[in-house]
């Protein structure tokens, strides 16, 4: 049975800020891993959920007992991901903030005591590790990318987590500014880790937290996002971080960085793309091809529509 999570003066507050756009069919399953948690006696939480201007407006269906834990915020427009967290942030007032996402529910009852502990070990910034349940193609990619992600972290590059499940110090979220506004989706958790890291945040991994990404991943969905983060975020990461950017794989797939060859690829390949799209995600669906040839082809199709997007860039783009 969770310990009484209820807020009063007596008590540290841990705010736990999750955006949402749209209905989101996971969004219950991960408060209510949130209520099971077992806190440390002197913490307790409060939940914000930030309505991402959807079209029709979230609700919640929770139980009586924790209507007073959560409180929703809500907002006019769409303005993406970066301006949802950081109105999260503002609304509450605790001295930290974890950010989770919709879709990520809490594995177990310990996951906010884990992350509590490392705070109060002296980090600025903990990160938890993301484990997708399915058992299909895409959870087994996830997880691939997921550890590929920490043993790029144990490194020493710490900027290569995500948002999906992150804690840090208010205080230091706030010296940086919270997250840049500029990015709608894609480089907005990089660019915020890097802005902590130069500050001199002190962050972990703690591998113990881990939560359940429930959503349904498909190549569409993921190819889309890829296209958008090429034609509009990187343009932004690029004029701030270029020494960063250089160093990161998506500069492979960048038609501003190989111009000639690029470019005539991206003419040669854009009508063939949606086709290429449907056929491979067919294959990924009936498992018609080995795990690992899927996925080779998952990368490059992504790359091709990363690509596309630097293509499609304003012009006056400026590398630096």
């Amino acid at each position: 049975m969770a310990i009484d999570s209820k807020c009063n003066h007596s008590k540290k507050v841990l705010d736990i800020v999750i955006p949402v756009y749209n209905d989101n069919p996971y969004l219950l399953g991960t408060l209510t891993s949130i209520f099971k948690q077992q806190l440390p006696n002197d913490w307790c939480f409060h939940v914000y959920i930030v309505d991402d201007g959807s079209e029709v407006p979230v609700s919640l269906d929770i139980p009586k007992e924790n209507t007073s834990t959560v409180s929703l915020v809500r907002l006019e427009k769409n303005s993406g991901c970066s301006v949802a967290r950081n109105q999260g942030a503002i609304a509450g007032n605790g001295e930290v903030i974890l950010f989770l996402d919709a879709d990520c529910s809490l594995a177990k009852a310990s996951a906010l005591a884990l992350l509590l502990k490392e705070y109060e070990k002296g980090y600025d910034v903990c990160f938890g590790q993301i484990y997708a349940p399915q058992g299909d193609f895409w959870a087994k990619y996830q997880n691939e990318v997921a550890r590929d992600r920490a043993d790029r972290f144990y490194e020493g590059e710490h900027s290569s987590m995500t948002t999906q499940v992150f804690m840090v110090r208010r205080n230091k979220f706030k010296s940086v500014g919270g997250f840049d506004e500029s990015y709608h989706f894609g480089f907005e958790d990089r660019d915020l880790f890097l802005s902590l890291i130069k500050i001199g945040a002190k962050i972990s991994l703690a591998e113990k937290v881990v939560v359940n990404h429930n959503d349904q991943l498909s190549l569409s969905s993921v190819v889309k996002k890829l296209y958008g983060a090429g034609k509009n975020s990187s343009t932004r990461f690029i004029e701030k971080y270029p020494d960063e950017y250089s160093k990161l794989a998506y500069i492979k797939a960048d038609v501003r960085y190989s111009p000639y060859l690029l470019k005539s690829l991206v003419i040669l390949i854009k009508p063939m793309l949606p086709a290429l799209v449907g056929m491979l995600e067919r294959c990924i669906t009936r498992t018609i091809l080995p795990y690992s040839i899927s996925k080779v082809l998952v990368k490059y199709v992504s790359g091709l529509y990363y690509l596309q997007g630097t293509y499609e860039t304003k012009k006056g783009f400026n590398k630096g």
